[in-house]
């Protein structure tokens, strides 16, 4: 089933999340090394997935460039929450008849992507 980004399909492949603290360290001439916690950077989803056609694919790709909007990601099991694309890496897949979007051509072009989201 599809995924959505902003009401754009995507079939998504693999789906990676990455947490982490804010740790700034001071390493003085005459100790070991002090560590300060900052708080915590905001959720990081990394995705591969597939797209049908130039349309979506060109409109994903935008996001990574439209100045920080966030967009709405849903799952077939709902809701994930608001993200900003912070990043989309596309490849074209060498796919002659694509059946994975039946809305779409069979002829239609099909694009694997690695798009890395920041939580909005």
């Amino acid at each position: 089933m599809p995924w959505t980004i902003s009401g754009n399909r995507f079939y998504v492949q693999n789906s990676l999340e990455d947490t982490s603290q804010i740790l700034p360290r001071l390493q003085p001439l005459a100790g070991g090394t002090i560590v300060q916690v900052f708080g915590y950077d905001s959720l990081i989803r990394k995705m591969t997935a597939l797209v049908v056609g130039d349309t979506i694919k060109n409109a994903i790709k935008g996001y990574s460039q439209d100045g920080g909007t966030v967009h709405a990601i849903v799952s077939p099991e709902g809701s994930l929450g608001n993200f900003i694309v912070r990043s989309c890496n596309v490849k074209r897949l060498p796919i002659v008849c694509q059946t994975i979007d039946t809305l779409q051509a069979t002829t239609s072009p099909v694009y694997e992507l690695e798009v890395e989201l920041f939580e909005g």
